[in-house]
């Protein structure tokens, strides 16, 4: 009998562990409520004393275990919730920080950068306007030669047939992309957009008037490319 009991107290105690996480380590995934005590209950431990109480209560060992339990999922239970619907709708009301917090400070900052990039972009899409206004004031002022030299030959009646299709393409031409011809007998004449090359009196015109066109006018809206050449003539005294 001796022998017996004093075998029974040499044995050591067995070591059991039980895994009360909510998220499972391996797939991330959460445990279903059930695991943890039915994982004790297969593996033959016992209630803790008093574990019964807690739960009921509410309190105590059962509380401490919740909020672990919660702080698995990465969420903070704030130990007073009356608060929490306030917060949201201050939140959504968006109300304006303080004058000289950080919040403050962070957005004046955002609005400046933001009136910053609205100006720039402004600027940008000026000088892109103008440089697309710049390339073509420069394709037509190397085309000017050539088409002094299809005037002519219109005046002279040298453009006809299939020459003359051609030719009022290239004016159409022109006209799309916003380049207008101008200067014609008869228009009164105007110091920003003719330049006189002769004049004389003449008792038939009330103001000065274009009678002869030398060489027409090219613009582009409101910007002379090359004014038109003209003869005008002057009411008599």
């Amino acid at each position: 009998m001796t022998t017996e009991g004093n075998d029974q107290s040499s044995e050591e105690p067995g070591f059991t562990f039980s895994d009360k996480r909510r998220i499972d380590p391996d797939t991330g995934e959460l445990r279903p409520e059930t695991d943890a005590p039915s994982a004790s209950a297969e593996a033959g431990e016992p209630t803790p004393a008093g574990a019964g109480e807690g739960q009921a209560s509410g309190g105590g060992q059962g509380a401490d275990e919740d909020l672990a339990d919660a702080s698995d999922l990465g969420v903070d239970i704030p130990a007073d919730a009356s608060t929490l619907n306030d917060t949201e709708a201050a939140a959504d009301g968006a109300a304006e920080p303080e004058p000289g917090s950080e919040a403050a400070a962070h957005l004046a900052d955002l609005k400046r950068i933001n009136a910053e990039y609205a100006a720039y972009r402004m600027r940008a899409d000026r000088e892109r306007e103008r440089a697309a206004i710049g390339g073509t004031i420069k394709t037509i002022e190397a085309m000017i030669p050539v088409l002094d030299e299809v005037r002519l030959a219109q005046e002279n009646g040298d453009v006809s047939g299939p020459f003359e299709t051609h030719v009022n393409k290239l004016i159409e031409s022109l006209k799309k992309v916003g380049v207008e011809q101008y200067g014609e007998v008869g228009d009164e004449f105007d110091p920003a957009l003719h330049e006189a090359l002769m004049q004389q009196p003449s008792d038939e015109v009330e103001t000065t008037t274009v009678f002869v066109v030398m060489q027409p006018g090219y613009r582009l809206g409101d910007r002379i490319i090359r004014a038109a050449r003209v003869g005008v003539q002057q009411p008599e005294d």
